[in-house]
């Protein structure tokens, strides 16, 4: 199957925490782009939801951003690393601080 993204995506692991009112749930990237993050998690949320994330990059920032899920497969936690999508794409709506940061991620 063709790759119709128009985004370059980058395979980074990051821990991301997330929430809908309070980031409080863990999951890790899987691939970002600068427009959006595929985080691994069992603990997913409905297409549509608005949640915000925070990243902490290797350097000890924090990124914090506010997402739109747009795609959501919920599986088992034993399952998890066998699955390829497996937990939530979200596309970032606005930054709050970090945007600079998040986009040196992304090259």
């Amino acid at each position: 199957m063709v790759d119709k993204r128009r985004k370059a995506r980058f395979r980074k692991r990051i821990r991301v925490m997330y929430g809908t009112n309070i980031p409080s749930k863990v999951g890790f990237t899987s691939d970002i782009s600068e427009s959006g993050i595929c985080i691994k998690s069992f603990i997913v949320y409905a297409p549509g939801e608005i949640v915000l994330l925070e990243l902490e990059t290797s350097d000890g920032v924090v990124i914090r951003a506010e997402g739109r899920v747009h795609w959501a497969r919920k599986v088992p936690p034993n399952l998890l690393r066998k699955v390829k999508y497996a937990g939530m794409g979200v596309k970032i709506l606005n930054f709050m601080n970090g945007r600079e940061e998040y986009l040196k991620l992304c090259h």
